[in-house]
């Protein structure tokens, strides 16, 4: 089971089926390609900076007396485009007026979108109907005199 994050469209309903539904985990592709990755995704400022700091680590390479600092930065880049390369895209879409909708754990991001469609139609349903709480004992809609679960006496 892994954990999705559901953004939703800047104006749309929710749920809406033009949500972006993201796998917040490690992600392989952005490991092995991270410039591809960025540029794919869209993050254009971090694809820079992954250009920049990427050809820098060829550079040292090339020289011998900088081969293993130069090979553990390109290491270095594309773990930490495969760690956090997610999160930077759900920082895109919340710059672009993308809402946070939901967090669901699910198997997969169909399943997790389905799972976030349910939650959202049963909390629309609860919103409409008056929540009792109790008072002095006996059940009134919206009333206070309630500790948790135990009705409290006023004097």
């Amino acid at each position: 089971m892994s954990t999705y994050l559901v953004f939703a469209r800047p104006g749309a309903p929710v749920p809406d089926e033009g949500s972006e539904v993201l796998n917040d985990s490690f992600a392989p592709l952005a490991f092995a390609f991270p410039v591809f990755w960025l540029l794919f995704n869209r993050l254009w400022l971090e694809a820079l900076s992954a250009i920049v700091v990427l050809f820098a680590s060829v550079l040292m390479i090339a020289s011998d007396a900088f081969y293993w600092p130069g090979l553990v930065l390109g290491l270095a880049v594309s773990l930490i485009t495969g760690l956090e390369g997610r999160n930077w895209r759900a920082a895109a879409l919340l710059r672009r007026g993308w809402r946070f909708a939901d967090l669901v754990e699910a198997g997969d991001a169909e399943t997790a979108f389905d799972i976030h469609a349910a939650r959202v139609g049963q909390t629309a349903e609860q919103s409409r109907r008056p929540q009792p709480v109790f008072k002095a004992g006996r059940m009134e809609a919206g009333a206070d005199g309630a500790i948790g679960l135990v009705p409290v006496e006023r004097t």
